[in-house]
C-alpha cells in the first residue's frame, strides 16, 4: 500500500521508498479522495477489493513514466550525437570538395611543370648532340 501525505504519494513497500512522479501523485490523490467519498457514502467494503488493484496500476504507471523519462534523456543524447556526426560529416565533405577543387586547379600547373622539365631535358639532349656532332665534324 501507500501513504498519501501533503499531496505526495509514498510507497510503503519495504523494498522501495521512492516518491512517485508528480503526474501519478496527482492521479493517486484524486482516486484517494474518490475512495474516501465512496467509503463515506456507502461502506469500506465497496473499495476494499478495488484499492490494491488501483495501487498496483498506479505503481506500474509510475514505473512506466520513469522508464519514459529515461528514454527521453537517451533520445536527447542520441539527437546531440547525431547533430555532431552530421556537423562532422558536413565539415569533412567540405574539406574533401576543397581538396578536389585545389587538385583540379593545380593539375594544369603540374602538367606544365612536367612538360617544361621534359622540354628542358630534350633541349639539353639536343644541345649535347649538336656539340657532339660539331666536335666530330670540327665545325
Amino acid at each position: 500500500m501507500e501513504l498519501v501525505e501533503d499531496g505526495v504519494v509514498y510507497q510503503d513497500d519495504p523494498g522501495t521508498s521512492a516518491v512517485m512522479s508528480e503526474r501519478v501523485s496527482g492521479l493517486a490523490n484524486s482516486i484517494y479522495r474518490e475512495f474516501e467519498r465512496l467509503i463515506g457514502k456507502y461502506d469500506e467494503d465497496v473499495v476494499k477489493e478495488l484499492m490494491p488493484l488501483v495501487v498496483a496500476v498506479l505503481e506500474n504507471l509510475d514505473s512506466v513514466f520513469a522508464e519514459n523519462q529515461e528514454h527521453e534523456v537517451e533520445l536527447e543524447l542520441l539527437k546531440e550525437d547525431n547533430e555532431q556526426l552530421i556537423t562532422q560529416y558536413e565539415r569533412e565533405k567540405a574539406l574533401r570538395k576543397h581538396a578536389e577543387e585545389a587538385a583540379s586547379r593545380d593539375a594544369p600547373i603540374r602538367c606544365q611543370v612536367i612538360v617544361g622539365a621534359h622540354l628542358y631535358r630534350a633541349e639539353q639532349h639536343v644541345a649535347e648532340s649538336v656539340a657532339s656532332v660539331q666536335s666530330v665534324y670540327g665545325g
